[in-house]
């Protein structure tokens, strides 16, 4: 442990100082800044799993303990979830070890109504909205579980800070929770009270010990002149329509889904075309948003593109990146220029005129999706150097630095895709089957600094397409958001169903 690097800097007992484990790095420190100041919550990931008949005679006090359990164990695998958090507050936040979790402060089970679909999207905007509380005694992450009497399913909703973990590790822990309730005969967790022992572990090493991130002397040069060269507000890319408040705002989640019966003719489209989902997505939000504003509020757009870094982990590690929860991902920005959106509008304003024009958008639509799709390929060739998440090591106060950021808005939107949950339903040997995850949602904060418009996108495997819209509320209008969701759900499900988007 570290702990005697801080016993000459502050009053600390030694108790105190031996549950140090060590000091947030550059990007957690980046994270952690954010939800002090409120600017970004979290992210929250729901699965819908389908209980093993043979579980739905058990009585609910039963029921719930084999729950627990199960997900104690599955904690336990990951440190970054047993961990608590102290000097959040400052500019060196530490990670410090916690003897025993409480489940009573982190899981609570819930009866949803007649609606089960609005409860659970009444509980994921609740969790992408509030706040984690009591972090040095207790870590940053919350579930709740929404389970009716009679149903063969419950919804388990898994909401952390983003200091914790990326979206991705959102998925690695529904993944070793629905591995976890399929072993059952394991006695590694007793629970007593809701609550159990935490075992002394070594913390998860960040990113940068994991994964090289070379920087040249020319990137920061380059960066830093991008930095204070004159404002965003010249630039016709800036998002000055989506403005930045002093106050945080609440994040607002509307809802789109792609039929399990059209998504994979979507997903045929992407290879025909010689791109991706995403690539698609960023494309087709282009469209809505430059459709649904006017050229003198936007005449250009920049998107990012949240991408894991996870496979350039160092061979040396015994660490695998790919099954552990942490910050591990970039930012890849993508402009699209003057020209394009003009053109964008006049192809969408003839298709409207004339259908039989239609094509032409169409066509313009794969072809700016296949060059995103080139610009990600590019990236991920070039692979970790001169990349922003190299930079953060320069930064040693996040909270002046967000306090002192531009307030002109960068991004119109992101798309962030977790892909697809392997959630399929396997079957044991004696032909009984086990618990399986059949549907899933992804949200998380709309971030004050960041993009005015969030895609989060998930499917399962040989299911529906969710995907959630997330933006603050006065920042962008609620209409305005809900007519780019149900663009993107419309043209995505007629492309599935038809072949084309048919924008007319």
């Amino acid at each position: 442990m570290i702990a005697s690097f801080f016993r000459q800097k502050s009053s600390r007992s030694p108790d105190e100082e031996a549950r140090i484990l060590r000091k947030l790095s550059p990007n957690e420190c980046f994270q952690s800044a954010q939800h002090s100041l409120r600017i970004y919550i979290g992210c929250a990931l729901s699965c819908r799993y389908v209980i093993p008949e043979a579980l739905l005679a058990l009585d609910t006090d039963s029921f719930k303990h084999a729950i627990e359990t199960a997900f104690a164990r599955a904690i336990l695998q990951h440190p970054a979830l047993t961990v608590g958090r102290i000097d959040d507050n400052t500019k060196t936040p530490l990670w410090v070890h916690l003897d025993r979790i409480d489940f009573n402060n982190h899981i609570t089970w819930s009866e949803p109504s007649e609606h089960a679909e609005n409860s659970l999207s009444d509980v994921l905007e609740w969790q992408v909205n509030s706040p984690y509380l009591n972090l040095e005694r207790q870590p940053c992450w919350r579930v709740v579980i929404l389970k009716s009497l009679g149903t063969k399913f419950m919804d388990v909703v898994f909401a952390w800070d983003h200091s914790a973990g990326d979206g991705k590790s959102g998925k690695i822990l529904h993944d070793t929770f629905l591995v976890c309730l399929n072993t059952p005969e394991s006695n590694s967790v007793t629970l007593k009270n809701r609550s159990f022992d935490v075992p002394v572990t070594p913390h998860t090493p960040p990113m940068d010990q994991l994964i090289n991130l070379p920087i040249s002397p020319g990137y920061i040069i380059s960066e830093l002149s991008r930095e204070f060269l004159p404002g965003l507000s010249t630039k016709p890319h800036a998002a000055t329509w989506a403005p930045i408040f002093a106050e945080p705002a609440k994040t607002r989640l509307s809802w789109m889904r792609v039929t399990k019966e059209a998504f994979p003719s979507v997903l045929d489209a992407c290879r025909m075309h010689k791109t991706t989902l995403t690539a698609l997505l960023n494309t087709l939000l282009m469209v809505s948003i430059a459709t649904r504003l006017s050229e003198d509020k936007a005449r250009a757009f920049s998107c990012g593109t949240p991408i894991c870094f996870r496979q350039f982990q160092d061979g040396k590690s015994d660490i695998d990146c790919n099954k552990t929860i942490m910050n591990c991902y970039a930012y890849w920005p993508f402009i699209f220029e003057k020209g394009l959106i003009a053109k964008i509008r006049q192809q969408f304003s003839d298709a409207k005129a004339n259908p039989d024009s239609d094509s032409n958008l169409e066509d313009a639509v794969w072809d700016v999706a296949k060059t995103i799709r080139e610009g990600l390929l590019a990236k991920l060739r070039q692979g970790t150097k001169n990349d922003t998440v190299g930079l953060a090591k320069f930064i040693g106060d996040w909270p002046s630095y967000f306090k002192g950021l531009s307030k002109t808005r960068e991004h119109a939107f992101e798309v962030s895709n977790l892909g697809a949950i392997q959630g399929e339903l396997p079957v044991n040997s004696d032909g009984k089957g086990k618990w399986s995850i059949d549907s899933a949602r992804f949200a998380q904060s709309s971030p004050s600094f960041g993009a005015a418009l969030t895609l989060n996108v998930i499917s399962t495997k040989g299911g529906e397409l969710v995907i959630s819209n997330a933006w603050q509320v006065g920042t962008v209008d609620d209409e305005f958001a809900r007519g780019v969701s149900s663009d993107i759900e419309m043209w995505l499900n007629r492309l599935g169903n038809t072949g084309c988007f048919k924008f007319a």
